[in-house]
């Protein structure tokens, strides 16, 4: 499965490995992944994993979840893609595990 890695003013700031499940991520406390940035909302986006694939969900943020360079609802993500989200980038990756 991939793993993300979060970038904050292009400085890597913590890597997730996905697991089968939801990841939500946003603003505010209960998020699995918790940003401080202002330009997302407190809840942003959820990425799912099922199996081998995984996507990510915009849940009504304010300002949107940009998969390479493009708006996007719900989208597959693939190691290679980046994730704009506010401020913050999220890198898609190969797990290097699975090697």
């Amino acid at each position: 499965m991939p793993r993300i890695t979060v970038f904050q003013e292009a400085a890597p700031i913590e890597t997730i490995q996905l697991a089968a499940g939801a990841v939500s991520i946003g603003r505010a406390p209960d998020n699995d992944v918790r940003l401080d940035d202002i330009t997302l909302s407190a809840h942003h986006a959820r990425i799912y994993t099922y199996f081998d694939t995984s996507y990510i969900e915009d849940v009504g943020s304010t300002n949107g979840v940009f998969i390479n360079g493009k708006r996007v609802k719900k989208h597959l993500i693939h190691p290679g893609d980046v994730v704009q989200l506010g401020k913050t980038q999220l890198r898609i990756e190969d797990d290097p595990r699975a090697a």
